[in-house]
């Protein structure tokens, strides 16, 4: 892992540690967004890691930047959880995985150097499987995150790129299905931002103290 993505991990969790002194707000206005889906007719679709279940188990593809990436969104998310509602850990084999997180097919696998500090760009793209589709309708057992860079950009662009949006996939993995409306979050469609905001936090501990209507199998 590269100095700078210790740092920013390090950076992230500080942030956490300092902001954690209350619980989660409903009754404010705008301190936070919608999280759940919805299907026909209105029925609110809430996916969250039951307790049980955690730590939600990882696996990193070897190639890459991967191995640095994976632990940073883990850290950036745990570090937003008032008394430990969510975790996560990495595992060496995809077959324990509840969620792998792979390259594209297409796309190459970029290489590993340290992130612009440049404005950002929008270097890169992230998908992550439905949690509704895979354990409601499915009969699957795992999630999907598939990163991909884009090319007309420097490596430098990707890699600060990949750093904000493995970190907006891994919130639509823990349960925030929904984007964010606003720039400021790292949940907005095309995250600007490097780390989850107080509004991102205060999403997810609303999340997490709601009953779920789906949960992994």
């Amino acid at each position: 892992m590269s100095g700078n993505r210790v740092l920013m991990g390090l950076l992230v969790l500080l942030a956490a540690c300092e902001t954690t002194g209350q619980a989660p707000l409903r009754s404010c206005t705008g301190c936070y967004y919608d999280f759940a889906d919805t299907a026909p007719p209105n029925t609110a679709l809430v996916f969250s890691w039951p307790t049980h279940r955690l730590p939600v188990r990882f696996y990193a593809d070897p190639r890459g930047a991967m191995p640095s990436l994976v632990p940073l969104a883990i850290a950036s998310w745990r570090g937003q959880f008032l008394y430990g509602e969510w975790s996560g850990v990495e595992v060496p084999d995809s077959t324990m995985a509840d969620v792998i997180v792979t390259w594209a097919s297409t796309g190459g696998v970029p290489p590993d150097v340290p992130p612009d500090p440049g404005p950002p760009v929008d270097a890169c793209a992230g998908e992550t499987s439905d949690p509704v589709t895979v354990f409601r309708d499915s009969a699957g057992t795992q999630l999907h995150i598939v990163l991909t860079p884009r090319a007309g950009f420097t490596d430098a662009q990707v890699a600060a790129c990949l750093e904000r949006v493995v970190i907006h996939e891994f919130g639509h993995a823990l349960g925030l299905l929904r984007e964010s409306d606003s720039t400021t979050d790292i949940m907005y469609e095309a995250p600007v931002v490097s780390a989850p905001s107080v509004r991102d936090r205060n999403t997810a501990e609303i999340l997490y103290h709601t009953p779920a209507t789906v949960t992994p199998r």
